[in-house]
């Protein structure tokens, strides 16, 4: 995994830090403490990832939607691939 500053995303999303931290279930303290060069745990990283540059809000997810998708990936990956086309016309960018 590519090594995340959360500083800088978080700067990029013009968030403060209890804002952006509380999002995935970490202080402001603890998150402060990351963007000051502390190491981050793994899932910490990849919380932040998912939420702040994949965009995706963790309580809209549903187990039979993630299923789907991975049943779409094996089983028909050129209809993932065009549904994936078609949602991304309008989309905002991410960081």
């Amino acid at each position: 995994m590519n090594h995340l500053n959360p500083k800088l995303i978080r700067k990029k999303l013009g968030m403060n830090q209890q804002e952006f931290w509380s999002q995935i279930g970490v202080t402001q303290s603890g998150g402060s403490r990351y963007e000051s060069g502390r190491n981050m745990p793994k899932p910490v990283q990849e919380l932040l990832r998912v939420v702040h540059v994949e965009g995706i809000d963790l309580t809209t997810l549903k187990r039979e939607e993630i299923r789907a998708l991975d049943y779409l990936r094996e089983q028909q990956p050129q209809m993932l691939a065009e549904l994936i086309k078609k949602a991304s016309i309008n989309e905002p960018e991410r960081v």
